[in-house]
């Protein structure tokens, strides 16, 4: 009887503790049929292509995420998210990454094999909460997660350009109870490799003296949002000193500022994103100056959708960049997780270097987006 009590003791505490942790699958898949178009600014070299792509919405991904309560008002998370190209042969084993054409084995396409998107472990209790592992940076999530931006449409991407360290970064993030309306994150790190990272060996530790190399990140970033009904503001300033090697030039100092915000008319919501960045304040900085407007207009479960944009870039006094872009769509919901979409959007790149720089891009695409 003592040990049937015992035995009924642990199975109702170990029931107890699976019933106190979660795990949730979650993930986009994002296909549709489209068109693009790449030409130089004098037409003398093109790129189309045209059929099935993704990612036109939002990049395809798969992702799991979880919870465990530890008590006392602690609790235990991590996220595991991957992307994946649900068009192409090699699946998991690449993603879309940015805005060029979708052409498998050819270069200077938009595919890439880094789809680790994310993954993470956290902590929270009444202190906020600590995530540690690789993870989106802030400047990344004020431009793509904030609800300022139209997400990934061609010609509505400007908001993407201004990021000091990139779009994710191994790093620790503290995000700090919420004050009322306004939330602060805070990040430190590095790259998508250590913070330090130094050697004079040769070959193997203990060998002979070499040259030294370097390879060293040091990134800071502080993000503050202010959210209240209608409204939401939010501004970012990030810094990331790299050394790759012992020669001074080799040192780069960017930074970056970002600020976007929106508001709610009920009729449309009107948004905005601009930024700043200077890739290199030790030899010569070139500096991008990036803004992006988009107006979004509901009738029921569709949305009018308008994005116009424009950057900027100097080094030197001379203009290395001046593009602009716009793009028109329209979305429908189907269901709260799926929704079909069309657009068209175009960019045009008047670098002022030579009658052969710069570019205009086009795209057009029908889509359906699924969010599970």
């Amino acid at each position: 009887m003592k040990k049937s009590l015992i035995a009924l003791a642990v199975m109702t505490i170990s029931g107890a503790a699976f019933a106190q942790s979660s795990v949730t699958m979650y993930g986009n898949i994002d296909v549709g049929y489209g068109s693009h178009k790449t030409t130089s600014r004098d037409g003398t070299a093109f790129t189309k292509s045209s059929g099935v792509m993704d990612g036109s919405w939002a990049g395809s991904r798969l992702g799991f995420r979880g919870t465990e309560d530890l008590g006392g008002g602690l609790k235990a998370s991590f996220t595991a998210e991957q992307g994946f190209n649900p068009t192409g042969a090699n699946g998991f084993n690449q993603r879309v990454g940015n805005f060029a054409h979708q052409l498998a084995d050819a270069a200077g396409t938009s595919y890439t094999s880094n789809n680790n998107r994310q993954s993470f472990l956290g902590l929270s209790g009444g202190f906020g909460e600590i995530r540690v592992g690789f993870q989106y940076t802030n400047s990344y999530d004020l431009a793509a997660f904030q609800g300022f931006s139209l997400s990934e449409f061609q010609g509505g991407n400007y908001q993407n350009i201004t990021h000091a360290n990139g779009t994710r970064a191994n790093a620790i993030t503290y995000i700090a109870p919420k004050m009322g309306a306004i939330t602060i994150k805070a990040q430190v790190g590095q790259g998508s490799g250590r913070a330090t990272a130094e050697s004079n060996a040769i070959a193997n530790i203990g060998a002979a003296t070499g040259t030294l190399t370097q390879n060293n990140n040091q990134y800071t970033s502080l993000m503050a949002v202010y959210a209240n009904g209608p409204l939401i503001v939010a501004g970012n300033y990030a810094k990331s000193d790299l050394t790759t090697s012992a020669a001074a030039s080799a040192q780069t100092a960017p930074s970056a500022m970002d600020f976007g915000g929106s508001y709610n008319l009920g009729f449309a919501t009107i948004s905005a994103t601009m930024g700043t960045l200077e890739d290199n304040k030790v030899s010569g900085s070139t500096e991008t100056k990036a803004k992006q407007f988009s107006v979004k207009v509901p009738f029921g479960a569709t949305d009018l959708l308008l994005s116009t944009g424009s950057a900027k870039s100097t080094l030197a006094g001379a203009t290395t960049r001046d593009s602009k872009g716009t793009m028109v769509g329209i979305s429908t919901a189907l269901s709260k997780r799926t929704n079909i979409y069309a657009y068209t959007g175009s960019e045009k790149n008047e670098s002022l270097t030579g009658a052969t720089a710069g570019y205009k891009d086009s795209k057009s695409m029908i889509g359906i987006r699924h969010a599970f």
